[in-house]
Parts: structure tokens; sequence; C-alpha cells
């Protein structure tokens, strides 16, 4: 009788620990990571989130943040502007909405090769930083959203509501090759000189 009494208080004891040690588990957070999407094969320089909210809308959330400096020490200060929405009819930049992993593609490059993608899903987002992006790269990508909100289960990112596109004020790098080098410029600059002297000399 006892034994079965040890038995039966011993389950019980098991069952309600298990049971405690589920409701006191913390809910599991999403955290990005600059792996979560890529363009052109390069990963995002910085990412910051997940966010509670929405990206857009009242207030314009996120370009609120990106103007109070969120990438600032990776970019310094910076005036942002939303370019685009996936979800929105616009001919520059596309994303597959409704799916965890996917991809998303820009028809042209930017104004600023400083851009940011915000991935939103459910009622969380987050967003990437793409710095000083080379466009000879390519102009599509792939994206994962496990980085902004996860599903029931914890093992994979919730469906892609949309993805917005934000540009900054900041300027593209010029092509080297199209700066002339001081050497250059002086080696040319006494040809020039060369020639201008030579001729006169002939005229003589």
């Amino acid at each position: 009788m006892k034994s079965k009494f040890f038995h039966l208080s011993a389950s019980v004891l098991l069952a309600t620990g298990i049971g405690a040690t589920f409701v006191a588990a913390p809910a599991q957070a999403s955290v990005c990571s600059t792996s979560n999407i890529s363009l052109g094969g390069v990963n995002a320089t910085a990412c910051e989130g997940a966010f509670s909210g929405n990206d857009t809308g009242a207030g314009n959330p996120l370009e609120t943040l990106l103007d109070g400096g969120l990438f600032a020490s990776s970019v310094g200060t910076a005036d942002w502007t939303l370019l685009a929405k996936s979800d929105e009819s616009n001919s520059l930049f596309t994303a597959a909405n409704g799916t965890n992993i996917g991809s998303w593609s820009l028809s042209q490059p930017l104004t600023s090769n400083t851009f940011v993608v915000s991935l939103k899903s459910s009622t969380k987002y987050s967003a990437y930083l793409f710095k000083d992006y080379d466009w000879s790269q390519g102009l599509t990508g792939v994206f994962n959203t496990i980085g902004v909100d996860l599903n029931g289960r914890g093992n994979a990112g919730k469906d892609l509501s949309h993805a917005s596109l934000f540009v900054s004020n900041i300027k593209s790098n010029p092509d080297p090759q199209a700066v002339p080098e001081p050497a250059t410029l002086l080696g040319l600059g006494l040809a020039a000189g060369g020639m201008v002297i030579s001729r006169r000399r002939n005229s003589r």
C-alpha cells in the first residue's frame, strides 16, 4: 500500500514540476541576424530587431527610428526615406509575401548604396542594413523571417506580411576608376606642357 501511494505521489509531483516548468519558461523571442537576408549573395551589414508593432504607417515608426540614429554606429547620421513596400504596387521592389523563406529583388540600383530592408511578420519587424553595397553583385536576394517572429513550434519564422525599403541620403561612393590618380594627372600635365613647348620651338 505504501509503495502504491509513494509511486502515485511521485508521479503527481513529477507532472506538477513539468507543468510548472512549461508555465515558467519564457516565450522564445526572435533576434535578427545579418544572415537572415542577402542581396547578390552578400549578407546584410547590420540588423536590429525584432521590434513589436508595424514598421510603417501612423507615426512612421521605423523611419523615425532610422532618422533618430538606429544604425548611426555603422553609417553615421543620415536622413531616411521610405521608398517602397512589397505589398503595394510598385515597379522597384518586390518580395515573396506569404512565405517565411523567399526571394526579393530590385528592378534597378538605388540612388544610394546604403539602404535598409525591413521584414514584417505577424506583429513584429526587423530592420536590415546594407552599407556601401556593390550593385555589380546583383539585384536579387533571399530572406528568412526567423529573425522577426517565430511560428508556434519555435523552429521557423512566421510568413512575411510585407517588406519595406528605406533609402538613405548617403551618396554612393564614386567608382575608384572614375577618379584619376594624382600621379596620372601630373603626368598628363607634363605631357601637355611638353607638347606646347615643342610646337612653339617648331613654329620659330
